[in-house]
């Protein structure tokens, strides 16, 4: 029997390298993204107070700090800037004014020059952006705004990037898992930029933020280009046995090109129940990334360390209840308990409505600061259980063409990160007061609600006429399911107790 050459990644799997570096440039790419979320609280200077809070400078709920230092004494001694909450909120929509523009181009990028290549390059643009942060806001406002709006147009294409590589180096029987792992570097980026900017601020001055963030990601980016590759095919360090299996389990035949539907889309009931539910799931996450930092200073009185900590609560209880979620419809699935589509459209309502009611709820208990910050965790917690709710059936309606139908509901699932933080700004502007922040959580509220109503009303989960191949007896499929791969394992077990 022929043994395999021994290489240098035999005993550490080069697809696991690949999992680990697309975990930390997730992880770095919502770093970048979310930091200015607690700095911007820092950046803008902050009048004496009048103690009734509709200036923008002194909390309704009065200062309040866990410990020695006051509530906003870190923001009086930092801020730089005379911009009112209008402004704010264009600052931080500026990013996904830029982000929705890459979603469906990003895939074409990937195919044409490689994932290495693509959604590095964005990174280390985004990180270069991240360090002219501080100067651009200094020279002007809307030089700022210009950095924040590229930074978002060039990170468009991490996510076709990252699916396209996963499609040459992730093994069927293995997909879900390692993906998974891979996308839960958003959380994981998302909790340490709000939890760590507030602590850096206090510490050294917010545009440290920046700086340190900024060096992280370009660390990142010198590991990414040295150890990470295209397809198994181009790696020169990977094991014989790993390049076999991997190429083999996926298939490296050309398959017949088969033409997109884009009108059978438009026509498609269940693609605009998707794409109105992921816009309306993503109101309410985006309003809770880009504007509870503000809510938690300018209303609930936490100070800019407390602030940052007490605002990663929420993208951490979406981490914990999206892992949860799915592992829940797994279970229920396995049992039949329910089938597929029920099991889906139980995870969408618990999704979309608990979020709303949670929403309202930290809106009437007023000043109890801590039923506020539990109510929004809360909020945003059961918000992600519409992932293993509705955004993952993109792949089951449509198996050949679900990355594209995700990038184009992930185009208007991006709209409320620019829509959300400029109505948020205009209503709150020279009226910061719980009445206004009430009327917010009554808008997002109702967005979450109709958002749930369609996709019950329209959610399928079975596989669309137009998604099927031509001529299925012509064409091997483009999708590998995973009841048509052989457990290789069980069956070399079988062929050699046949033999004996």
């Amino acid at each position: 029997m022929a043994k395999f050459k021994k290489k240098p990644c035999e005993w550490l799997p080069a697809r696991y390298v690949l999992t680990a570096m697309f975990f930390l440039g997730m992880m770095n790419a919502y770093i970048l993204r979310s930091n200015i979320s607690v700095a911007i609280v820092a950046m803008i200077r902050t009048a004496e107070a009048d103690g009734n809070g509709t200036d923008g400078s002194t909390s309704i709920c009065g200062e309040f700090s866990f410990g020695s230092t006051p509530a906003n004494k870190t923001m009086q001694n930092q801020g730089e800037f005379d911009w009112d909450e209008t402004q704010k909120g264009r600052i931080l929509s500026a990013f996904f004014y830029g982000y929705v523009f890459m979603q469906v181009p990003g895939g074409y990028l990937e195919t044409k020059f490689g994932g290495k290549k693509v959604y590095g390059i964005s990174m280390l643009i985004g990180a270069i952006l991240t360090l002219l942060t501080p100067v651009a806001a200094r020279v002007d406002f809307w030089f700022l705004f210009f950095v924040r709006f590229f930074m978002g147009f060039f990170q468009g294409v991490i996510f076709p990037a990252h699916h396209g590589m996963w499609g040459k180096w992730a093994p069927p029987l293995e997909r879900s898992r390692l993906l998974s792992i891979t996308c839960t570097g958003t959380n994981v980026g998302t909790v340490i930029a709000l939890a760590l900017s507030g602590y850096i601020i206090d510490q050294i001055g917010w545009p440290w933020v920046f700086y340190i963030t900024g060096i992280v990601a370009l660390v990142w980016f010198v590991a990414w280009m040295l150890l990470v590759h295209d397809s198994p095919a181009e790696h020169p360090r990977i094991s014989e046995e790993e390049r076999e299996y991997i190429e083999s389990s996926i298939g490296t035949n050309v398959q017949e090109d088969i033409p997109v539907p884009w009108l059978e889309f438009a026509k498609s009931r269940v693609v605009w129940c998707l794409l109105i539910g992921h816009f309306c799931n993503n109101w309410g996450n985006y309003t809770m990334l880009t504007n509870l930092p503000n809510y938690m200073a300018t209303i609930l009185g936490f100070n800019i360390a407390e602030n940052g900590l007490l605002s990663a609560l929420s993208p951490l209880t979406i981490w914990v209840f999206t892992v949860t979620g799915g592992w829940i419809i797994d279970v229920i699935r396995s049992r039949d308990i329910l089938d597929t589509l029920n099991s889906r459209r139980l995870l969408t309502a618990m999704g979309q409505f608990l979020p709303a009611i949670f929403l309202i709820i930290s809106g009437f208990v007023g000043c109890d600061r801590a039923a506020a910050v539990a109510m929004l965790a809360l909020s945003a917690g059961f918000g992600g259980l519409s992932t293993p709710g509705f955004k993952i059936c993109h792949i089951e309606i449509a198996p050949r063409f679900g990355g594209i139908l995700f990038g184009i509901t992930n185009v208007f699932g991006s709209i409320p990160g620019f829509i959300a933080p400029e109505i948020i700004g205009a209503m709150t502007n020279n009226n910061q007061t719980r009445e206004a922040w009430m009327n917010i959580f009554w808008i997002g509220a109702s967005i979450y609600v109709f958002g749930g109503i369609v996709v019950l009303l329209f959610l399928r989960t079975d596989i669309q006429p137009w998604a099927h191949a031509p001529d299925k007896s012509s064409a091997d499929p483009d999708v590998i399911f995973l009841e048509d791969i052989p457990n290789t394992r069980s069956q070399r077990h079988s062929d050699e107790t046949k033999e004996n």
